[in-house]
């Protein structure tokens, strides 16, 4: 069990990976901030997509305005990311969002 951190710049306004649960591994998110570092309103979409249900996309936020200068908690609380599912993040104005994860890695019990 390993405390982490990741950051991304939010780059395009096609979907961009930010994590990925890997084999083995379950990410519990504790927290995700997107903050825009422009000096123009930009939009986010967060989605998660569920590797054990044929790949279904989900919303977390959809098309939610963060001003310029300011952050966006995402994530509230403690979201589970299970073995294959993704996260992932867009923006409609290039370049000017950056999201920052905080998570706890678990290996999971191998079946067998």
């Amino acid at each position: 069990m390993e405390y982490l951190n990741k950051g991304i710049y939010i780059t395009s306004a096609s979907a961009a990976t930010v994590l990925t649960a890997g084999s083995g591994k379950k990410l519990l998110l504790k927290t995700v901030h997107i903050t825009n570092i422009t000096s123009s309103n930009a939009q986010v979409t967060l989605k998660w997509t569920d590797s054990s249900d044929s790949n279904k996309e989900y919303f977390l936020a959809r098309d939610v305005v963060v001003p310029n200068g300011s952050s966006f908690q995402a994530i509230d609380g403690t979201f589970v990311l299970e073995p294959g599912d993704i996260l992932t993040a867009q923006q409609d104005l290039s370049g000017s969002l950056q999201a920052t994860v905080s998570y706890m890695e678990i290996d999971t019990p191998s079946e067998g």
